[in-house]
């Protein structure tokens, strides 16, 4: 994902924003940093992913976007280097939403990103609804306790303890305009329940994709495209992501999305 001898040197001021216990990691494809503690839940293969996945029409740069439980804010720092829009983000742990904050301001993308701190169940709908929202949720239920994560940041990031599926499915529901396109990175385990909630929720599911580890082992990630309030035209299913090789390297399509022409 990063390789630390294509990073450009940081100033004084910029290595000020990084704290006692953090690290740097420099996204390469789209010449972003991203601050990150070994304490949180870090970033993972998911994010990157949703981030491509989400595509942009020809107006890009008047979209109103927004990342719902952004963490260290990945998905803005990846989505801001494919458009000019600007783009909310909100996180509810204060000590994650500051960091994705000082990740921000070390890429000088103030005037672009908004990171939020708070609960987005408490959003309210304005006059001009957003054209996208990207989700990364937690994605296992309260009753698959025996995976809860000793460390509370992970815990949280990872389980539905503060938000449920139907609560941040329900809200972009509300904060979408006619036709707004909701992007998801889920576990296809829980693809009944995510299907459920967006069609009860007046969603109209569009795309998937299938993010399998390697070659023939079952997929562990699933990529969504839904439309809200848009009429149901069918599913379109894209070919299937396939990360690593035989020999646990990048595929040429992974090293395509973390790399690009380096």
């Amino acid at each position: 994902m990063t390789k630390e001898l294509l990073m450009p040197e940081l100033t004084d001021e910029q290595m000020q924003l990084v704290k006692d216990g953090e690290r740097l990691d420099f996204l390469i494809r789209e010449n972003r940093y991203l601050i990150q503690n070994p304490n949180y839940f870090p970033f993972s293969v998911d994010a990157i992913l949703l981030a491509n996945f989400i595509q942009f029409n020809q107006r890009a740069s008047s979209l109103r976007i927004m990342d719902f439980c952004t963490g260290g804010g990945i998905i803005p720092l990846l989505l801001s280097h494919r458009t000019a829009s600007k783009i909310q983000a909100i996180e509810l742990q204060a000590d994650i939403a500051d960091m994705a904050k000082r990740s921000v301001r070390l890429n000088g993308l103030e005037e672009q990103i908004d990171i939020m701190q708070g609960d987005l169940r408490q959003l309210k709908a304005r006059n001009q609804r957003l054209d996208i929202i990207s989700c990364n949720p937690p994605y296992f239920s309260l009753n698959e306790a025996a995976k809860l994560h000793s460390n509370p940041y992970h815990a949280i990031a990872r389980h539905e303890i503060h938000l449920t599926l139907d609560e941040w499915v329900s809200k972009a529901s509300q904060l979408l305009k006619q036709k707004g396109r909701l992007f998801i990175v889920y576990r296809p385990n829980r693809l009944d329940d995510l299907m459920m909630s967006l069609l009860n929720h007046h969603f109209a599911i569009k795309r998937l994709c299938f993010v399998h580890p390697k070659q023939g082992e079952n997929a562990n990630s699933v990529l969504v495209e839904a439309i809200a309030r848009g009429g149901r035209q069918g599913v379109r299913v894209e070919p299937a992501i396939i990360v690593h090789q035989e020999d646990g390297s990048y595929t040429p399509m992974m090293q395509e999305i973390y790399y690009g022409n380096h």
